[in-house]
């Protein structure tokens, strides 16, 4: 089969045009339709003319045919170039049997490629390279295009032949905010060309092309040796089936300054006081960077700014004070002042206003004095200004352990179980349920502790203790190891040695067992060694065992200048995971457990693109849940439920600033580092990036040219031959 690349060596971009040849016939057909039938006459004067006409005929006959021909020609090559042909490489003229390829285009998702040198960014730039390879590219070539990001993802895996739809999928194609993942990428690239050989077996050649700023982070990250050589292995078996070829759009010395945390100095955020912002700035680039400013804006409206300096590679810390006049779910975004990479320049926080933080301690000796019970001390730790309750941050309900089950949990932040004897199978299941959705636990134990029914009940599989609790033993060694204040819970108390933490007296303790393979974590220890206060993270939520009591039966902590500090700290700490609960990294997944009326009802989410997505809640064990993966962009989401029309609940997404670092592999790098002994082709074009044409892709607009000048020619010519050949 001989296709209509070869019989014109050339290929065709518009093949509509083709239709327009037809005209070419007209000189033809008015030739022919001027050749009129007469009725002949004998003359004599006219006989004498046909003899000296015949004598010339030939001559006339070849002037007709000429002018005929370049006429036609004229319309042919008018027609021809407006159809854009090219030329197409390695077919020659009247070979039958073109060879078509498959041309995986590889676009690098990383949000660096959001960076803006100049008028367009590079993502912007690499989909303009990839609309120039498809048009310049043969017809009956396929593509396929894979997005390099993080998860990488095939857009277009079984090849496309129609050109027009491919160049739809490209210009649709949206930047996400992630990392990108190169081992993925590969396998990705793979399987695109197993498609390619069993869905389009007539696609004999296949080239892979990437266009890729060259970022370090995403081409160079860290891998296991198992993950790097399996990696290798398959780039090496790429090349040998595709030709590679890495076109380079990063600019090498790019300057890049990003917000790279954004937090509250305490988790607890109420409208009784100011809450502590803190953002921190770091430069990225080689360059100081002197009075950027810095912008807090909360739920859309600025309300404070201040300037800082960046030395370069240096952070600066800026701290913002701003107190909520009402409760409920508030958006907080710091901004800096923009540059060509502005996406790392926003950072958002979620925080869930409170008139205070409601917290329940769950009395196990329980008396109704202000001090009695194992939860007086606790409940007087918590809120220090009882005298003034409308100014209290923290406003603690004490209840008997029988009441446990009467009362409902997910009103309260955080739970205290002081000296509670023991739990009963629902009460377990409650409380676990409690944690596992998002609810900090904090467990003093004391003398009414059964040990073995701690273990049986809130131990097993999905332990949710920290720790086992074992013999209750007393002090040996007086003192508390502070174990070099390395747990957050005891930080704050580094370089604060006279706060009394070091010498808090501790009569008796239960030994706690932390599991080898746990996440438990110790963050005071006796001084003879003993584990004091264990956490570990559970489910959602957070759960912190104490071995000893919460009030003096074992312990003169509650009279100790450190313990308010202490049970604040335990507070905070606890409570935190509920806060972080409300954020997460571009590409984490946002979810969160809802009251049990909401099983089965719908629910929507607001993504910062404008965009709403369908919710559905389920049930997970005795709560209820839900979940939303595609988190691709930063900025606040909003979840709403059933039929409310409120603001909803806010979660804040941010971006991972590990790509703020815009560092880029040389080409030597490239292939030293990331794929060494891997044959590839490397083209620089951010230097002119409208300027790219790739080696193996035709000459369109040459050709066309070339044929209007001969038209034109043409023109001239055939203007003299028939001024020549009519002044005869």
């Amino acid at each position: 089969m001989v296709s209509e690349n070869a019989i014109f060596a050339f290929g065709i971009t518009n093949l509509a045009m083709l239709g327009w040849l037809a005209v070419a016939a007209a000189p033809i057909l008015i030739h022919l339709w001027s050749r009129r039938r007469y009725r002949q006459m004998s003359w004599a004067a006219m006989e004498y003319l046909l003899s000296a006409l015949r004598q010339s005929r030939r001559r006339l006959r070849f002037e007709q045919w000429l002018l005929l021909l370049i006429r036609t020609l004229i319309v042919v090559l008018v027609v021809l170039a407006v159809a854009e042909p090219y030329l197409q490489q390695g077919i020659l003229a009247f070979t039958p049997g073109g060879t078509r390829t498959h041309r995986v285009l590889v676009i690098d998702g990383s949000y660096s490629m959001a960076y803006r040198p100049a008028d367009k960014s590079r993502f912007e730039q690499a989909k303009a390279v990839a609309r120039q390879i498809v048009h310049e590219s043969p017809r009956g070539d396929g593509f396929s295009l894979v997005l390099m990001s993080d998860p990488a993802r095939a857009v277009v895996c079984t090849p496309a032949l129609e050109p027009e739809e491919f160049l739809r999928e490209i210009d649709g194609l949206a930047l996400p905010q992630t990392t990108a993942d190169l081992p993925r990428t590969l396998a990705v690239i793979d399987e695109a060309l197993k498609s390619g050989r069993r869905e389009q077996p007539g696609l004999e050649r296949e080239e892979v092309y990437f266009l890729t700023d060259l970022g370090r982070v995403g081409w160079a990250s860290k891998l296991d040796a198992a993950a790097a050589a399996a990696m290798e292995k398959l780039a090496q078996r790429l090349a040998r089936e595709a030709s590679l070829v890495v076109i380079d759009l990063g600019q090498p010395g790019a300057e890049n300054q990003a917000i790279t945390e954004l937090r509250t100095v305490k988790p607890m955020a109420t409208t009784v006081e100011a809450t502590e912002i803190q953002a921190v700035v770091k430069n990225f680039g080689r360059q100081a960077q002197k009075a950027r400013q810095v912008e807090l804006v909360v739920d859309g409206r600025s309300v404070q700014r201040q300037q800082i300096d960046l030395a370069a590679g240096g952070t600066a810390s800026v701290g913002f004070s701003y107190r909520f006049e009402s409760p409920g779910d508030h958006a907080v975004e710091v901004r800096l002042q923009s540059d060509n990479l502005d996406i790392d320049n926003h950072r958002w926080l979620v925080l869930a206003v409170k008139p205070a933080i409601p917290v329940l301690a769950v009395d196990g000796r329980y008396s109704g004095e202000p001090f009695g019970g194992a939860a007086g001390y606790l409940r007087f730790a918590l809120a220090p200004r009882d005298d003034d309750p409308s100014h209290a941050m923290v406003r603690p309900d004490v209840v008997p352990e029988s009441a446990l089950l009467e009362t409902d949990l997910a009103r309260y932040d955080a739970v205290f179980l002081c000296d509670v004897a023991q739990f009963t199978t629902s009460e377990a299941r409650a409380v676990t349920a409690y944690v596992r959705g998002g609810g900090g636990l904090i467990v003093f134990l004391g003398d009414r502790v059964a040990a073995d029914r701690y273990n049986r009940q809130l131990g097993g599989k999905d332990r949710l203790l920290p720790a086992a609790l074992g013999k209750v033993v007393g002090q040996v060694k007086p003192g508390i190891d502070p174990l070099d204040y390395r747990h957050p819970i005891v930080a704050p108390f580094r370089g604060r040695e006279r706060a009394g933490l070091l010498t808090t007296p501790l009569d008796k303790y239960v030994t706690l067992t932390v599991p080898a393979d746990s996440t438990a974590r110790v963050a005071l220890a006796t001084a003879s060694g003993d584990p004091l206060v264990v956490e570990r993270p559970f489910g959602r939520g957070r759960v912190i065992l104490v071995a000893t009591s919460a009030d003096t039966s074992w312990t003169a902590m509650p009279m100790w200048p450190s313990y308010v500090p202490v049970v604040q700290e335990l507070l905070a700490y606890a409570i935190a995971g509920r806060a972080a609960q409300r954020g997460a990294l571009v590409g984490q997944p946002l979810g969160a457990t809802v009251s049990a009326s909401t099983v089965g009802a719908s629910g929507t989410i607001e993504t910062p693109d404008g965009r709403t997505e369908p919710l559905r809640l389920r049930a997970e064990g005795d709560a209820t849940g839900w979940s939303f993966d595609d988190t691709m962009t930063g900025g606040i989401y909003t979840a709403r439920f059933g039929q409310s029309t409120g603001q909803g609940e806010l979660y804040a997404v941010n971006v991972d600033t590990v790509e703020s670092d815009l560092e880029k592999l040389s080409e030597e790098q490239l292939r030293a580092e990331v794929l060494p002994g891997v044959p590839l082709d490397y083209q620089t074009t951010w230097q002119a990036a409208a300027d790219v044409s790739p080696s193996h892709l035709g000459r369109r607009a040459v050709l066309a040219r070339a044929l209007l000048y001969g038209v034109l020619v043409l023109l001239f010519v055939e203007t003299f031959l028939a001024w020549r050949f009519g002044s005869r």
